[in-house]
């Protein structure tokens, strides 16, 4: 946790924050200089260490806004879905939430495209390597959650073939696709055509073998 501000305007801790963001964007983080951060933002290096105890502290500073509303924006997405029935999981409502959600994310992303960048760039960062961590568990729980919905609907299937790690595998699926469509730089209109494809890609190949399940029950019983 950062240390309290004091008696450090919050002006000055926003321009360090301001400061920061682009010396990591444009160094990287082993590369960025606390006194470059402090001369662009006009403050003392005694300012900075009054709010912040060390580079780690104010790079964790500079990405947290990205993590908490990405945070927000996938509860959101989740609650809707326990919201849903089994068959509006299935359906086209189904996959228009996940586009939703993924689009959220993308727009989210061009209208802040420096601090996003910062972020996505780390992904070797302990702050940003364990928030993934975080959330790859989360989208794998809920993906334990749909999957049991889900089956219901087809019937109570069984399939063999959705483990837990054929689960975690799939949620690494979902955040690649965040990174896919955010490193291309393609233009948000595309990315958004880009992301429907992709999230009925993989709709198509999850509940596919839901399907596959309800048919081999089916034939068992005949």
């Amino acid at each position: 946790m950062s240390r309290k501000a004091g008696n450090v305007p919050e002006e000055t801790k926003a321009a360090l924050l301001k400061s920061a963001v682009e010396e990591f964007a444009r160094y990287g983080f082993e590369k960025s200089s606390l006194r470059r951060i402090c001369t662009r933002a006009g403050v003392t290096t005694g300012a900075l260490y009054t709010s912040f105890r060390d580079k780690d502290d104010l790079f964790e500073n500079v990405v947290r806004p990205v993590m908490e509303y990405i945070d927000t924006v996938m509860e959101e997405h989740y609650e809707r879905e326990r919201a849903s029935t089994g068959r509006q999981l299935l359906d086209s409502s189904g996959e228009e939430e996940d586009v939703r959600a993924v689009m959220e994310l993308v727009r989210y992303y061009y209208r802040n495209r420096e601090v996003c960048s910062v972020f996505f760039s780390h992904r070797d960062h302990p702050v940003v390597a364990s928030y993934f961590d975080r959330l790859i568990g989360r989208i794998n729980a809920q993906g334990e959650a749909v999957a049991a919905l889900a089956g219901r609907v087809c019937g109570g299937c069984r399939v063999p073939e959705i483990t837990a790690d054929m689960l975690h595998w799939f949620s690494h699926l979902q955040v690649d696709m965040i990174f896919y469509l955010i490193e291309h730089e393609t233009e948000e209109r595309e990315a958004e055509v880009q992301a429907k494809t992709m999230v009925r890609f993989m709709r198509g190949g999850f509940y596919a073998l839901l399907t596959r399940g309800r048919l081999g029950d089916m034939e068992k019983e005949i």
